[in-house]
């Protein structure tokens, strides 16, 4: 059954009726209900989404914090592929687990994963909370206020608006004089969803019993609202949750979180280091004003990053606030940085320096001192830290020129910049929102030093599914920083026995690599998250990264969108649809020349639906990933990459450019694509083959 994919359209398969279904598809889970769990219990949970979920087996759990395990749980046998009824269960699109969530689990949304014979599912989220946790009990009766459903503060409600002008109303009391907030995770919920396409913008509103509006919120934390408000009255009151348009979704979940608890909108400074006991001014509500900072003792395993940390006071510990953890020096903006470049405040580097823009066209102005031919890295964290910032970044030098300016970075609104000193001397470093906006909540903090050579990675899917005896590809890339131009070596944990993976290491004149991972014919069903790194070698030192996973988001048009997540997971399956061999197993291609790859794909299981054979991961004209060397094209004229129903042979014909650069042994392997639908494929691979480009002949030698 159809394994690790990524959406690949061709218009051929649009064009080709017999390309439309292929037998099965990995589940593409849409949602968890309740979409949240309280710290310390543990609850049961129902997933749903696309594809089929019977037979699950085995629920993935983002660590740490969090573990769970499949109700009912189906007994997978090795390499079956009749898998619509397991464990005498009917084939389903839901599954039922239990998760069990420690008592000091990271606050927030996390990842899961289910494990079924059709493969591991996408990423669902769940949201960790402290309060208690209650379920929308009557979606029919809570769409009239009269009738909504009664609430006891404080509350976290798990809710669904799931229909065409589905409106929810929940009904409290409020003392007077007493100052509630209500905070919603929905929207936000949504980014890593596989394919959902249409997105839930949730509104809030407050009206009191005679059903007069007394408040409401729209866009707070992006496009989730928050609403606080302070009652006149001791009565009854009522609270509207609904979607801007009146629109509705199966799939649209809630976390509504009702409180009198502190609430910090804004806290200064926004970056703390592990260990430390930090101070910080904060702004919101509920708060005591008296005093003028709270404290957070700041745990010494924190890693880098942004993670939602509760506060304490005295009236109790406020919702979580987005805090960043950083190992580099903490600096803060002393009063308001001016934007004059003479009077910019002197900073040191490294630095991570809190700031705020706290007016209206305000320029934060930073002044450094730089050396000639080294190189800076410079980014600025707001957005990802919950600020209203959209950051512009700018090195300017004293005479106010431009050296360099960044707005967002990619799949995220917060700018990077790194920048090589033209010479020595003077220069500083601007902080500004693209909107000219201000106030407590555009905060930001600048992270700047004088960039070492290194390195980041990504791998393309976020999911491998495979049976006995098959085989998947995994993309890798490499961007390079800071001059850093070595090779970067590929490393995996935790797959499970039976299953490997082919060596990879990216060359220096390479960004990206492709690793096969095979499942042994006798391999037995298992599902694992996987940790992928690099290493290479610095100034005679090992460097690892850890690679970021990043799931393919089903856009509206039938687009192709990567977002990153959390975790990277595997699956043994039931027997898939195809596998893939290719010949020869290794190339020696001089430049100028070319050389055929053969193709034989066997079916299994009856499949006899079409085949696309490709090494390049490609969709709608855009190019994801590319492991051929420089230099290295795939010759369409004379290729058989289409290969109709039955069909089992094609080839790929392999074209060096006569300045081809050399070199040895780099893995390529052939993919041969199982359509799901008309969007979304699953990918098998052959064993990789390897590709040596030698030297280009001098004339003399000739």
């Amino acid at each position: 059954m159809p394994r690790p994919h990524w959406i690949l359209t061709a218009l051929a398969l649009v064009m080709a009726p017999e390309f439309a279904r292929a037998q099965t598809s990995y589940p593409m889970l849409t949602r968890v209900t309740p979409t949240a769990a309280r710290r310390g219990e543990t609850v049961e949970i129902t997933i749903a989404g696309g594809g089929r979920f019977d037979g699950a087996w085995q629920l993935l759990c983002e660590e740490p914090g969090l573990s769970g395990k499949v109700l009912d749980a189906a007994t997978p046998r090795a390499g079956d592929s009749k898998s619509a009824k397991r464990g005498g269960r009917r084939e389903s699109g839901t599954v039922k687990a239990t998760l069990t969530v420690a008592p000091d689990a990271p606050l927030g949304p996390r990842e899961i994963r289910v494990a079924t014979p059709q493969g591991i599912s996408s990423v669902g989220l769940i949201v960790v909370v402290d309060d208690r946790v209650v379920s929308e009990a009557d979606d029919a009766a809570n769409d009239r206020p009269e009738t909504g459903q009664v609430l006891e503060l404080p509350a976290v409600v798990s809710g669904l608006i799931g229909k065409t002008e589905d409106v929810d109303w929940y009904s409290f009391t409020a003392t007077a004089g007493q100052r509630l907030t209500f905070s919603v995770w929905a929207n936000r919920l949504e980014n890593k969803i596989h394919d959902l396409q249409t997105h839930f913008d949730p509104i809030l509103a407050i009206h009191d019993a005679q059903g007069r509006e007394l408040a409401v919120d729209d866009n707070h934390d992006f496009a989730d609202p928050l609403l606080s408000y302070e009652f006149k009255e001791a009565d009854t009151y009522h609270l509207q949750i609904r979607d801007t348009t009146y629109t509705g979704n199966a799939n649209w979940t809630y976390v509504l979180h009702a409180t009198s608890r502190p609430v910090a909108t804004a806290i200064f400074p926004m970056a703390v280091n592990p260990g430390t006991k930090a101070e910080f001014e904060a702004h919101g509500v509920n708060l005591d004003e008296s005093k003028k900072t709270l404290p957070l003792e700041v745990p010494a395993n924190l890693k880098s990053g942004v993670h939602l940390m509760a506060l304490p006071t005295e009236r109790g510990t406020t919702l979580p606030v987005p805090l960043l953890s950083t190992p580099l020096p903490l600096a803060l903006e002393e009063g308001d940085a001016p934007a004059d470049i003479e009077k910019g405040q002197v900073v040191s580097l490294p630095v991570a320096l809190s700031g705020r823009l706290l007016e209206p066209n305000d320029i934060d102005t930073y002044r450094f001192e730089a050396k000639k031919g080294q190189f800076y890295a410079f980014e600025v964290v707001a957005r990802r830290s919950g600020a209203a910032t959209d950051p512009v970044l700018r090195i300017v030098d004293l005479k106010n020129a431009t050296q360099a300016e960044a707005d967002d970075s990619p799949g995220s609104k917060d700018p990077r910049l790194d920048w090589t000193a033209p010479a020595d001397g003077s220069y500083a470093v601007q902080v500004l929102d693209l909107h000219s906006r201000g106030g407590v909540e555009f905060g930001y903090v600048l992270l700047a030093e004088a960039a070492k050579p290194g390195f980041s990675l990504s791998c393309d899917p976020d999911k491998l599914n495979l049976g006995p005896g098959a085989r998947v590809p995994l993309f890798v890339q490499v961007t390079r920083r800071a001059g850093f131009s070595g090779p970067v070596t590929i490393a995996w944990e935790g797959l499970p026995q039976g299953v490997t993976a082919s060596p990879l290491t990216i060359p220096a004149n390479m960004t990206q690599g492709v690793s096969v991972v095979s499942a042994a014919p006798d391999a037995q069903p298992a599902a694992a998250l996987l940790r992928i790194s690099g290493q290479a070698e610095i100034d005679g030192k090992p460097l690892i990264e850890i690679a970021e996973p990043k799931q393919e988001i089903y856009l509206p048009g039938g687009g192709r969108g990567l977002y990153p997540v959390q975790t990277i997971a595997l699956a043994v399956t039931a027997e898939s649809d195809i596998t893939v061999e290719a010949t020869p197993a290794a190339i020696t291609l001089a430049p100028g020349k070319t050389a055929t790859i053969d193709v034989t794909v066997t079916r299994h299981n009856g499949y006899d639906k079409g085949v696309n054979l490709a090494i390049l991961l490609q969709h709608l004209g855009g190019t994801f990933a590319n492991p051929l060397p420089p230099g290295v094209s795939i010759k369409e004229t004379g290729s058989k990459t289409l290969l109709g129903p039955a069909e089992t042979q094609g080839k790929i014909i392999l074209e060096a450019k006569p300045d081809a650069a050399p070199c040895d042994k780099t893995p390529i392997a052939i993919m041969g694509h199982v359509s799901i639908n008309f969007v979304v494929k699953t990918a098998y691979s052959s064993a990789p083959i390897f590709l040596t480009i030698p030297p280009k002949e001098s004339p003399a030698s000739k």
